[in-house]
């Protein structure tokens, strides 16, 4: 099943490179990325949240999304026009969070391998 999306989402990705991005909009693979990272800051927000109750989770993802965007050398405006460029492009936006979502499984799936050779290891000691 993710080695068909895999391809799937290759051979769309090929595809839609063929096309270029405006000026000013940020191409297509360093908006995914940027993207990835964003997903990435709110599962952090999340996490900061649950040890400090005091902290809300809009603000602590409004920060870490900033710091996202300084890492990326990107600012709000040029972030915001990209996006609202790819969100008026469904068939690329969708390939970049089919794509975001394949890196999240594959997270998950060396996070929960990690997790079981522990786990293993702490038995067998």
């Amino acid at each position: 099943m993710i080695k068909s999306t895999l391809i799937i989402v290759v051979c769309i990705f090929f595809y839609s490179c063929s096309e270029s991005t405006p000026s000013g909009v940020i191409k297509q693979k360093k908006m995914q990325e940027i993207l990835w990272d964003i997903v990435r800051a709110d599962e952090l927000a999340k996490q900061l949240i649950k040890s400090d109750s005091l902290k809300i989770v809009a603000n602590e993802n409004s920060k870490l999304v900033t710091e996202v965007l300084k890492i990326h050398n990107v600012d709000q405006k040029q972030f915001e026009k990209s996006y609202s460029y790819y969100t008026h492009h469904p068939d690329i936006m969708r390939i970049m969070f089919d794509s975001i979502s394949v890196q999240q499984t594959r997270k998950n799936s060396l996070d929960t391998n990690k997790n079981r050779r522990v786990f293993d290891k702490k038995l067998n000691q």
